[in-house]
């Protein structure tokens, strides 16, 4: 259980008290499952979730209906992270997607951006370059099921407006994700968060990164402080791993021996393939 602020003294509705903060702590894990699914980083949702937590038992005498009491918490962790929500580079700019939609001439390659959305990481990259106001609602009606008019009352927000932010949004990320976005290779070229770099670091060493993230996280690697030594260990972890591969002193060689016997004895099998 979270440590929550003193109540004022009150003469004797102590076990009131301390029943709520059970029912708060008991909603604590769906406020932090809730708050992962909307920011990426999890220290971040932990904090939103806390905050909601505490700030709830600071106003818990404007709940009026205890068995609303989870609508009310989700209401706030909403509110709560769209307030700490600040400008990114990264994030697109729903006039210039606008724009290119209306243009009957743009169009996308479907295969990339399903490709792109099977990989968890190419969505959570994606879902992160949406303004937040328009992120939210797209993770809570096609992720987790809410209705529209759901989210128009956790983001205090009129039913029409909502519905737009989701169309909006879904546009974004289909953006995003698509082939050739030309935003996506300029937000790459711009300073990238330490965790952003590091998540790419393991298709970096394999070579598997495309070329507008290689170059940011090759740029990123020059210029911070903290993360070349967690590059340089990371190499020198796979170098150390690749010394195993030595046969003399993993498989013995009479034990190899037998395992080629026993391949080369196989129906089908040519001797020595």
């Amino acid at each position: 259980m979270i440590d929550l602020p003193p109540a004022p003294e009150q003469p004797a509705a102590s076990s009131d008290g301390d029943a709520f903060a059970r029912e708060l702590a008991a909603q604590l894990p769906r406020l932090v499952g809730l708050a992962s699914r909307l920011v990426r980083d999890s220290d971040q949702a932990e904090d939103c979730a806390q905050e909601t937590i505490i700030g709830a038992w600071r106003r818990r005498d404007q709940l009026r209906d205890p068995q609303a009491l989870g609508a009310w918490l989700r209401r706030s962790l909403v509110n709560r992270i769209i307030d700490r929500a600040r400008a990114h580079r990264q994030e697109l700019d729903i006039d210039a997607v606008e724009a290119e939609w209306q243009d009957d001439h743009c169009s996308i390659v479907p295969e990339r951006v399903l490709e792109r959305a099977e990989l968890r990481d190419e969505l959570e990259d994606g879902l992160a370059r949406l303004p937040v106001i328009y992120r939210v609602p797209v993770v809570l009606h096609d992720a987790l099921g809410w209705t529209a008019a759901e989210i128009a009352a956790a983001m205090a927000a009129g039913l029409p407006a909502t519905k737009q932010r989701l169309r909006r949004g879904r546009m974004m990320l289909v953006s995003a994700l698509s082939e050739g976005d030309a935003r996506r290779r300029a937000s790459l070229a711009q300073p990238i968060r330490c965790w952003t770099a590091r998540r790419h670091v393991s298709a970096y060493l394999d070579g598997e990164l495309d070329a507008a993230t290689n170059h940011a996280v090759e740029t990123h690697l020059h210029d911070c402080p903290t993360c070349p030594p967690l590059y340089a260990s990371l190499v020198g972890v796979q170098a150390s791993l690749g010394g195993l591969r030595d046969p003399d002193t993993v498989v013995e060689a009479a034990m190899a021996d037998r395992i080629r016997a026993r391949l080369d004895d196989e129906p089908g099998r040519r001797p020595g393939a």
